[in-house]
């Protein structure tokens, strides 16, 4: 049921932006490039007949609001973008068109995106939101996941995007990159280390108070390519002879370090797994790295919102004589969205129904609701008896 608003004043002056856009047409082209290898093409255009407005409710999140009778039409618009399934396309069509796109779009031409890197921008959203919530879980922190999602964020290179005549870039991680920038411009002075008859030297560690390592093993990852590719072995430089780096950055080349070096190097990592290259010694996932992640994982969220609050400006609204927010795009208003979540009151969950996939909000204190609905719940008891009965006959 639609909740209905005095179109004016009140509902306007409640909240903390408005946004304006027009719906879009979007079609879908399907390209067989060769045998079993399909790619989608989004193809989408304004319709600058069908104008829509959306307003930030603290409360309800970014809504679309009717112009024709204020009333919210749907409420919390990010929360439906990120339930949708990476591999239901035609359920991002129907957002796009209800929402319109991401940008502002010109002129009568399509402007085209594959699927992939559509999947792309949303799955760095979806990430930023989940990876917010796990650091903000009070009783249910699931380190694992803090851990992947992070290290997925940060390491990731930067992308562009170009949409019509606009780029989308994913963020940077200046701290990190600019540290490994600064580091392989510090001589590496292994010739001067202090070590012990064993030949071990010293390194200051904020997680750990220090961390010896043998010098022949020092040179031997610093010198073999095919022991550490070129971004590892900038990382261990700067572990061992930049001690003194910021103290975040110095945080962040920590836990990549004992991450890497302690627990298990990696190929590669998605927003869903770590690609360990051997078993992972989790045993070495101690408390104090797990303390020190969750840091680095604030600072990461922290770098992904800010480097996407682009299209954001204030002005001062005249006719009501208050401070207001102008915002340019669907994407700048969806950051902003998450920009204004506070999960030390609100967390953001995705529902345990693994039919669903449905992100649902609660309370922080809320701690055992796992579902975004009794019938989810309901669902999920009864699936569970299925397999227990099945177990059973066996």
């Amino acid at each position: 049921m639609k909740k209905s608003f005095e179109k004016s004043e009140n509902f306007y002056q409640e909240s903390l932006f408005t946004f304006s856009s027009y719906k879009s047409y979007c079609a879908i082209d399907t390209i067989n490039i060769e045998i079993g290898e399909v790619k989608k093409i989004f193809k989408v255009n304004s319709l600058t007949s069908e104008p829509i407005k959306f307003a930030f409710q603290p409360k309800d999140g970014l809504v679309r609001v009717s112009l024709k009778n204020g009333s919210v039409e749907e409420s919390n618009i990010l929360s439906s973008l990120l339930s949708i399934k990476d591999n239901n396309i035609e359920n991002y069509r129907k957002f796009f068109e209800k929402n319109g796109f991401f940008y502002p779009l010109k002129g009568d031409k399509y402007v085209e995106i594959d699927d992939n890197s559509l999947l792309l921008i949303v799955g760095r959203m979806k990430a930023t939101v989940e990876l917010m919530s796990q650091i903000s879980e009070v009783q249910r922190k699931n380190y694992d996941r803090i851990l992947t999602l992070t290290l997925a964020l940060l390491l990731k290179p930067q992308i562009e995007i170009k949409i019509g005549d606009h780029v989308y870039k994913t963020s940077k991680h200046e701290k990190l990159s600019n540290e490994l920038l600064i580091a392989s411009n510090i001589a590496d002075n292994s010739f001067n280390f202090k070590t012990d008859e064993n030949y071990v030297f010293t390194i200051k560690d904020s997680i750990y108070g220090y961390s010896k390592m043998h010098l022949d093993v020092y040179r031997n990852l610093k010198t073999d390519e095919l022991i550490l590719d070129n971004f590892w072995r900038k990382v261990l430089h700067s572990y061992v002879n930049h001690e003194d780096s910021d103290k975040d950055v110095r945080l962040m080349i920590e836990v990549l370090y004992h991450v890497y070096f302690n627990i298990g190097n990696f190929s590669s990592c998605s927003f869903e797994k770590i690609n360990f290259s051997e078993n992972p010694k989790w045993d070495n996932f101690d408390e104090p790295l797990k303390h020190a992640l969750l840091e680095v994982a604030k600072i990461v969220v922290a770098e992904e919102i800010n480097s996407s609050l682009t299209g954001i400006f204030p002005e001062y609204d005249s006719s009501i004589m208050e401070p207001r927010w102008r915002v340019d795009s669907l994407i700048s208003a969806l950051y902003f969205s998450i920009f204004y979540m506070k999960p030390n009151i609100e967390l953001t969950r995705i529902c345990a129904n693994p039919r669903c996939g449905n992100y649902f909000t609660i309370s922080r204190t809320s701690s055992k609701k796992k579902y975004c609905s009794p019938q989810c719940a309901n669902r999920a008891i009864q699936n569970r008896y299925r397999a227990n009965k099945k177990s059973a006959e066996k």
